[in-house]
């Protein structure tokens, strides 16, 4: 759920900022090939510096609260353990257990508390996995 506001803040964020620029353009495509003389009125002495400042500024928060509401999507941090299935891992943050599938090229060993990059998913029972894409970081072995 935090995710979601994180992303609809965002949204409201580039939607304001948005308005903004648009309000500032006069609507010359309008379509009917006709060029008469466009609705733009630049204003005397031109916009002030706080105008594009204030543009800017907007970018830049819709931009990094994008980045922050996105970057550790998929990440899994936790101690490996073994299953009669295979390798499993509960996440440190969200207290799910995860089945561990794919990348065979990596060996996990139980007992070592790693980040790894991935996808969650949910097979058909709604038992829960996670697509190993790589190891983020090894940590080492796990605290008991």
């Amino acid at each position: 759920m935090r995710f979601f506001s994180k992303v609809v803040l965002a949204a409201l964020l580039a939607a304001a900022t948005s308005a903004s620029v648009l309000a500032q353009y006069g609507g010359r495509g309008s379509g009917t090939g006709s060029m008469g003389t466009g609705g733009y009125t630049p204003p005397k002495g031109g916009y002030s510096a706080g105008t594009g400042i204030a543009i800017g500024a907007g970018a830049a928060a819709g931009a990094g609260l994008a980045y922050f509401a996105l970057r550790n999507r998929g990440t899994v941090v936790g101690c490996v353990e073994q299953s009669s299935q295979g390798n499993k891992l509960l996440n440190e943050k969200d207290k799910n257990t995860y089945a561990l599938l794919g990348n065979g090229d990596l060996a996990l060993s139980p007992g070592e508390r790693v980040a790894l990059k991935g996808k969650k998913t949910k097979d058909d029972s709604g038992k829960l996995n996670f697509r190993v894409e790589k190891l983020a970081k090894d940590y080492g072995p796990c605290q008991r």
